[in-house]
């Protein structure tokens, strides 16, 4: 389902291009704006905890793949804003909306689109498949063996002692344990056949949205030009 989102990388193009509305909009006030910008964060899909050995090795139980370099160079501090700046950048903000850019990524609280319909039911249909069943057994007990506790019950995240050399040990025996219960993509196997699966019968309105992804992101670097960003970080 990942031609569906945007990549992390488009996101920061998509999300900065709208910023640079609103900013316009809060020029246009008669107020200066000093805007944000700096480096994003490429993540990992952890849905059902780490997959990646030499991730793991780097970073433990946390889901950072690498650094995005940001659109803009990062900006210092704002100053204290005044009252009447303030309620002129929430206007803007409420003015510009997404200024019909839309917000394609998987996760958003309450979003209806199909593509959140289809990946909710396939993560509804995998924690019931029988082989995910039993591959969860399988890990759980291992982990038990090792002395490792879950953070919560029916979680995919590990206790550790809280230093990154430890969250480093757990996360390595946690993937010995998914190695040996079928692999550590298992899971994700299993869900992206219960998407594919879904995919079948909507394949003409996901074609649809792929095309409205691409040109979001063309129509936000066409944005990001007009503000004299160069495409070199584009």
């Amino acid at each position: 389902m990942s031609a569906y989102w945007y990549s992390d990388g488009e996101n920061v193009l998509v999300n900065t291009a709208v910023a640079f509305l609103i900013y316009d909009c809060v020029e246009d006030a008669g107020f200066t704006v000093a805007p944000w910008g700096g480096a994003g964060k490429a993540l990992q899909d952890y849905r059902y905890g780490q997959w990646s050995r030499s991730l793991a090795a780097r970073n433990g139980a946390v889901p950072e793949i690498r650094v995005i370099p940001g659109v803009m160079d990062e900006q210092p501090e704002r100053p204290p804003l005044s009252t009447r700046q303030q309620e002129t950048e929430a206007k803007c903000t409420n003015s510009v909306g997404r200024a019909g850019l839309p917000e394609l990524l998987d996760g958003l609280a309450g979003d209806a689109s199909l593509q959140s319909q289809i990946t909710r039911n396939a993560v509804v249909l995998t924690e019931l498949d029988s082989e995910y069943l039993a591959y969860r057994k399988s890990w759980e007990e291992c982990l038990a063996a090792k002395g490792i506790k879950l953070s919560e019950q029916g979680s995919w995240s590990l206790q550790s002692g809280g230093s990154k050399e430890d969250e480093i040990r757990v996360a390595l025996l946690d993937l010995d344990c998914k190695d040996a219960s079928g692999g550590a993509r298992k899971p994700y196997d299993l869900l992206a056949e219960y998407q594919a699966a879904q995919m079948i019968d909507h394949q003409a309105e996901l074609n649809a949205l792929a095309e409205e992804k691409v040109g979001a992101v063309e129509r936000a670097k066409q944005i990001l030009r007009d503000h004299g960003v160069a495409d070199a970080r584009l």
